[in-house]
């Protein structure tokens, strides 16, 4: 397990109902390229960026930053979704970088960006937003 997939793991076991496990990490940010481009790559540094897990019922995350050379082992707040009160979730972008703008019943919308190549950040990287659209799906029947 990668040191960012324990801590988040022991960040979020506390949270965790009886029966409910962490099924997959990834790592999620808000930052856009051409954000970074304007900034000559100041944006990069200080918030945007989250630790993120899914279990079969909700999805958590976790408000970290990056520091100047990696990003820090920080929890600035922890928020959850239920995965019932996702209505869609719509996946985009090209090559390693993703993008998926989480719509809620409540009418809001969520966007994250995500690069599938950052796996030493999160061992679910990869897989995240499949897994996301599979048990969203699941717990909407």
């Amino acid at each position: 397990m990668h040191k960012y997939d324990e801590f988040t793991h022991n960040q979020l076991m506390p949270l965790l109902e009886p029966g409910e496990g962490i099924e997959l990490t990834g790592f999620l940010f808000t930052q856009t390229v051409s954000g970074v481009i304007a900034s000559r790559g100041l944006s990069l540094l200080g918030g945007g960026y989250f630790f993120a897990a899914l279990t079969r019922r909700r999805l958590f995350l976790i408000a970290t930053e990056m520091g100047v050379t990696t990003l820090k082992m920080l929890n600035k707040k922890t928020s959850e979704i239920a995965l019932t009160e996702i209505r869609s979730i719509k996946p985009s972008g090209f090559l390693n970088q993703k993008m998926i703008a989480i719509e809620l019943k409540d009418g809001s919308t969520l966007v994250f960006r995500l690069n599938t190549l950052a796996t030493h950040y999160a061992a679910g990287q990869k897989h995240f937003i499949d897994q996301l659209i599979q048990f969203q799906k699941s717990a909407n029947l």
